[in-house]
Parts: C-alpha cells; structure tokens; sequence
C-alpha cells in the first residue's frame, strides 16, 4: 500500500510545472480566516495572535479536531466554509487538512476508491475542489493551502505527499491559478528540507522545540514561527 501511495504522489506532483511557485509573494486581503483540522489548532491560535500584533485583522481561526474531506457526513467541511464566510465575511482563507484523510474513500460512482489510487486521487481531488468552490462562492478572494511539515512516519509522510502532490495540480489549473496558493510550513520548521525536524535552533544557537511528540503537529513554537514567516510572506509591509 506504502508503494502506491507514493507512486500516485509522484505521478501527481509532475503537475506542479505548471502551477505559481510554493510561497509566491501575493497581495492578500482582510477579514482572514484559519481552517483546518487538528494542524490547526495550535496554529490557528498562532496566526490569530501575530496578525493582531501586526494589526492584520480580522483574522479568525477554526478548527475541527478529528476531520478532514474523507468523511462528509461525520463533518462537512464545504457546509462548514458557507458558514463562516457568512460570519465572518473572510477575503483570505488559510487552509490545513489532509492530515487525517489517509483513508479510503467513497467515490462519485458509489464505488470505494483504495488511498493512494489513482481513483483516490481523482476523488480527493474533487473533494479539495468542492471546499474552495464554497469559499470562492461565499466572498473569499484567496485560499492558501498550508503545505504539512515533513512527518516523522514513512507512512504519514507518503501520504502529504500524495496530498501535495494533488492540491500541486489544482493550483496549476488555468480555473484556480489566480487565486489558489501553497505555503510550505517545512521551510521553516525543518533543518534539511524534506527531513522531519524536532528542534531547531534559533540565530543565537539556542533549541526550539518545533514539533509535538507525536511526529504530527505543531508545537507551541512551531505554530508562532510559522504564523511569523506568513505575515512575512504575505504581509511584508507590516514590519
């Protein structure tokens, strides 16, 4: 299954030639919203307290413990977008999913589509889609996907790949290219690229904890150099 999944992830990522850069400076507007699953958390706080220090507001985070896009009916998250944009009213929306999608899925024919399959991917793909159309649809000008950091299983790895790979192919389609965006939280979270990272050290030398132990999520640091390196990334005027 391993072997699979990373072959899809190869296949798709070939795609990415034709999509902008990961982390390409764009001008991003306000009200911002932070959506996700548990990646977002600790994270979505993050964000929240450096935009306000940066007077980057309003800028509001939710996340939903547990969820993704495999299953819809246990947590809709395109239902869930149409309601807070309704709320909220966001430009920008930041998103972090996938983390928990590494499953099969029910396909459009009704049949089930094996992770890592080229009808796994067509269909994550699809369900990716249906989330940003409900943004796009409810006044969100830009969505931002949030890259995951390198995992610390081969597993968990193979499969943000196969993910990245996928959100790679649609951020290269003509439809979306404008306005559909990577952020790579590894570029600052690790000390090789492409290897997991626990600690970091700062320019003084001194350990950042980045990671929490569970080889997953974000650490309390983690979350505020990233929500740093975003407002950096996007916001570079607000010094």
């Amino acid at each position: 299954m391993a072997t699979a999944v990373l072959a899809a992830a190869i296949t798709v990522t070939g795609a990415e030639k034709d999509a902008p850069k990961i982390g390409e400076p764009v001008k991003l507007d306000t009200p911002v919203i932070f959506i996700g699953d548990s990646m977002m958390k600790m994270l979505g706080k993050g964000m929240e307290k450096a935009f306000k220090a940066k007077e980057v507001t309003p800028a509001e985070s939710f996340s939903s413990l547990g969820s993704g896009l495999a299953r819809p009916s246990v947590f809709n998250w395109p239902e869930k977008a149409k309601e807070l944009c309704e709320r909220v009213k966001p430009k920008t929306a930041f998103i972090a999913l996938g983390t928990n999608d590494r499953q099969n899925l029910e396909s459009r024919t009704g049949s089930m589509a094996v992770v890592g399959t080229d009808e796994w991917r067509v269909e994550y793909k699809c369900r990716i889609e249906e989330l940003l159309n409900a943004l796009y649809a409810n006044g969100v000008t830009h969505a931002v996907w949030m890259l995951t950091p390198p995992m610390k299983s081969d597993g968990n790895e193979q499969h943000a790949q196969l993910v990245a790979g996928i959100v790679a192919e649609i951020a290269g389609d003509e439809k979306y290219r404008d306005r559909f965006h990577r952020y790579d939280m590894g570029k600052v979270l690790t000390i090789r690229p492409g290897r997991y990272t626990q600690t970091i050290f700062s320019k003084t030398g001194m350990a950042i904890t980045v990671r929490d132990t569970d080889g997953i999520h974000l650490s309390f640091h983690g979350a505020k150099i990233v929500a740093e390196d975003v407002l950096k990334t996007y916001w570079p005027d607000k010094k």
